[in-house]
């Protein structure tokens, strides 16, 4: 039981004040039961709870994880998963995967931009997608929109013991993706099959800041999200990041040339200056980085938004600032 005391800070800590989304458990589970995260984490083939968070937790710590996989509660006589999905949040329909042609396998992304700040949730490795849902369809929190399964890849299967719902909870980078996505691959033997949803585009935060709590405030969440990278950006057009998410921006985006951008360690840009013209620390270059908190420097490493000496922008930060940047290109 480990695990037991800052789990029941995550679950039970004082609801989000009086600008708050509510919050749905997003499966059929009897949260009663729920004491640590033993008894709701779906660990890999490892057997390590902790291998079924968020974060650094897979292959000794080398493989990121940007969501929470939530185990099955019932179980059919042929062993399937039983268990109902629920939208987390009231939303809308943003992306229908119905293919089992990618790790996420059978998946659904709702958009909240009813939230204080808007989000999108992401519920994968799904048996069944609710056939009457399309997109652009309002889900209200609470509505079953799938059943639990264990889809995936046929390069990397999940067995049925193992079914689980991926939920993941985070922000789209930018509109423009598709323009990066293009510059940068060959299409026509890499075609980019889930537009503004591929995963490249799509940066998450814990989702126990979430889970089990019956509102939140969405954009006190990643404001208090730790910072752990700071850069400042040369750029002639407002990056459109900046304009969907008006409440992590200081200063006036209509005259910058140039930013300040606090990341987390994982490389989510959670606090935006906007410089003006003649600012000086607007750097000569694309970007600079002008401050690294060394406490999570290791982290920062592993997830490759830092290089391995610590000191320069790893292949993840900078991939994250050219999807960013890339309707100012």
């Amino acid at each position: 039981m480990r695990y037991l005391a800052s789990t029941l800070l995550l679950f039970f800590g004082l609801v989000g004040g009086a600008s708050a989304i509510e919050v749905q458990w997003p499966t059929s589970m009897d949260t009663s039961v729920i004491q640590g995260l033993e008894d709701y984490v779906q660990p890999v083939g490892t057997g390590k709870i902790e291998s079924g968070c968020f974060g650094m937790v897979r292959e000794e710590g080398r493989r990121f994880h940007e969501g929470i996989d939530i185990r099955a509660y019932q179980v059919q006589s042929n062993g399937e998963p039983a268990d109902y999905i629920f939208a987390a949040m009231s939303g809308k329909v943003a992306y229908i995967n119905n293919d089992t042609n990618g790790p996420y396998g059978r998946y659904i992304i709702l958009v909240h931009d009813n939230a204080e700040i808007g989000l999108y949730s992401l519920y994968a490795h799904l048996a069944k997608i609710d056939s009457a849902l399309s997109v652009g369809d309002n889900v209200a929190r609470g509505k079953a929109i799938a059943i639990m399964g264990h889809t995936s890849s046929p390069s990397s299967p999940i067995p049925v013991e193992r079914a689980h719902l991926h939920f993941e909870v985070g922000l789209r980078l930018a509109d423009s993706f598709n323009s990066w996505y293009k510059s940068r691959f060959d299409y026509k033997r890499d075609p980019n099959l889930h537009g503004l949803w591929n995963g490249q585009n799509l940066t998450g935060f814990d989702p126990t800041y979430l889970l089990g709590k019956r509102s939140v405030n969405t954009l006190e969440i990643i404001k208090s999200l730790p910072t752990a990278l700071a850069v400042t950006i040369r750029t002639p057009l407002a990056p459109d990041f900046v304009t969907r998410h008006p409440g992590l921006v200081q200063g006036n985006p209509q005259t910058a040339k140039g930013w300040y951008v606090e990341f987390t360690w994982h490389g989510l840009p959670k606090r935006w200056v906007a410089l003006p013209a003649g600012d000086p620390q607007i750097p000569n270059k694309t970007f600079e980085i002008i401050g690294i908190n060394q406490q999570l420097k290791d982290k920062m490493i592993a997830r490759k938004i830092l290089t391995s000496n610590g000191l320069n922008a790893g292949e993840n930060l900078l991939q994250n600032l050219e999807i960013l940047l890339s309707n100012s290109r």
